[in-house]
């Protein structure tokens, strides 16, 4: 299958398009045909070697969030999950693939009507925004501005 990886630390020229295995789910694990990958900060940040330190390689296949549709279930997971279209969070590599694999518990079925693109766009910054504006305690009344809406 194709994937991304960093050929070389940088900007984005350094990304390359190789072949690699597909992936098989372990235990707890789905596998996903991906529909859309999500492009986070962190992905530029590992991207650009500024976690080379933290054990970060060329060859480093980025990407933490996808949506699809789960093709194979590891062992203890519900077979029910095959078929269903889902986003993941597949932690901080496996993304840029045509196929990733997740845990079952960062996985959730996508609701009909929205897309991979829209799934993938609220994933990672939407989770933050909700956990900020939860831990915020805003009373009645109050106002927030937000800055960088887009990432």
């Amino acid at each position: 299958m194709k994937a991304v990886v960093i050929r070389t630390f940088g900007d984005p020229d350094g990304l390359e398009v190789v072949e690699v295995p597909v992936p098989v789910p372990a235990p707890g694990q789905v596998l996903i045909a991906t529909e859309a990958i999500g492009v986070g900060g962190v992905d530029t940040v590992i991207r650009r070697g500024t976690l080379a330190a933290y054990g970060f390689r060329e060859g480093h296949l980025l990407g933490s969030e996808v949506a699809g549709r789960v093709t194979a279930v590891g062992e203890g997971v519900d077979a029910s999950w095959i078929g269903r279209r889902v986003w993941a969070f597949t932690g901080l590599s496996g993304g840029y693939a045509e196929q990733a694999v997740a845990m079952v518990e960062d996985v959730l079925a996508l609701p009909d009507g929205l897309t991979g693109a829209d799934a993938v766009t609220l994933g990672g910054s939407g989770v933050v925004a909700h956990f900020a504006l939860d831990r915020a305690r805003f009373t009645p009344g109050e106002t927030v501005l937000v800055r960088g809406a887009a990432g």
